[in-house]
């Protein structure tokens, strides 16, 4: 995979970390606003990038470029997904996915249509404890109760409360806890558990409309489960899943899974670390240059189709709540 680049923050920083750690994935190149530009210059030399860009276009004509990598803001995922496919370039989104499910299916029908490869960039599918998780689930019985807590108190909050509207909480941008933080929890269940029989979201607001923490409760057949974000205050982030016969605990937020611990009534508890790499995105990116690879489009069609309920329950949360955001009616005309 021959990766082109967008976005500067944080995150862009991890995966190109985890870039390197993967043999035939190569970032060639780098796009950032003008605005940003010095940024994006920083990035380049730092991870050896041999090409820069501040113009889209020009960007996207790279023929280098085989895979774009999306790493904006929430509200114009969708829009530039469209441009890169457009394009004839294969997409890996940063999460969220997209604001809405009609946004999420044109993306995932587009991708289809070309014959592209569209990955969102979720780490909770990929990860080896996670995956060690499931295999352990029939041990603990039937399920009783979900759990799962990724409250990571934020500098943005500050600003927030001092006045300073950043992307993280403004609605034009799709912000908020749910679609930053607890998004990971439901990424996380719904891989376990799959789709639920409802959703609803409890949020705490700010006045300008999108939530700075909140509990989504997902209801299954025989169990319900409860997501907790916050982005105003911390806590000892977990997910656990309690059954008849003991529980299952991931050991810190489940979108970096560090390790699972099995616990057994009457057993001493056994723990489990299968992530020897640091980085956890690396196993993400592996799993995107082996679906590339093999050119397995079915793998694709598995990851999408988690990624469409991920927004589908993303979008029927927020609405419950009543939190809608500007770039709803892009994808739905």
């Amino acid at each position: 995979m021959k990766l082109g680049i967008t976005g500067h923050g944080p995150i862009v920083t991890t995966f190109l970390e985890a870039v390197g750690n993967v043999d035939n994935v190569d970032a060639v190149a780098i796009y950032n606003r003008p605005t940003s530009a010095e940024a994006g210059k920083a990035l380049a030399a730092k991870f050896n990038i041999p090409t820069i860009y501040n113009d889209f276009d020009a960007f996207l004509a790279d023929e280098t470029v085989d895979t774009v990598y999306l790493a904006l803001p929430n509200a114009l995922h969708y829009e530039y997904a469209i441009r890169v496919m457009e394009a004839g370039k294969n997409a890996i989104v940063e999460k969220p996915f997209a604001c809405t499910e009609a946004q999420a299916q044109e993306m995932i029908d587009l991708a289809k249509e070309k014959g592209l490869f569209l990955f969102e960039a979720i780490s909770a599918c990929h990860m080896p404890n996670v995956k060690k998780l499931k295999e352990l689930l029939p041990r603990i019985g039937d399920i009783s109760i979900v759990q799962c807590d990724y409250s990571q108190y934020s500098s943005r909050y500050d600003d927030l409360m001092n006045g300073n509207l950043t992307n993280i909480f403004d609605p034009r941008m799709a912000g908020g806890c749910l679609m930053d933080v607890n998004c990971y929890n439901i990424h996380f269940v719904t891989e376990i558990f799959g789709e639920p029989e409802y959703i609803e979201y409890f949020p705490r607001m700010n006045a300008c409309g999108t939530d700075t923490s909140g509990i989504a409760m997902l209801q299954y057949s025989t169990f319900p489960a409860s997501c907790i974000g916050a982005k105003d205050s911390a806590s000892g982030s977990f997910g656990q899943i309690q059954g008849r016969y003991g529980n299952l605990t991931i050991n810190g937020p489940v979108g970096f899974a560090p390790s699972v611990t099995l616990h057994l009534r009457g057993q001493e508890p056994e723990t489990f670390q299968l992530q020897p790499l640091t980085n956890r995105l690396t196993y993400e990116v592996i799993d995107f240059e082996d679906i590339f690879q093999r050119k397995d489009f079915a793998a694709r069609d598995t990851l999408l189709e988690h990624s469409l309920l991920v927004v589908r329950l993303l979008e029927e949360a927020r609405l419950s709540a009543g939190i809608t955001f500007p770039c709803d009616i892009e994808g739905d005309e």
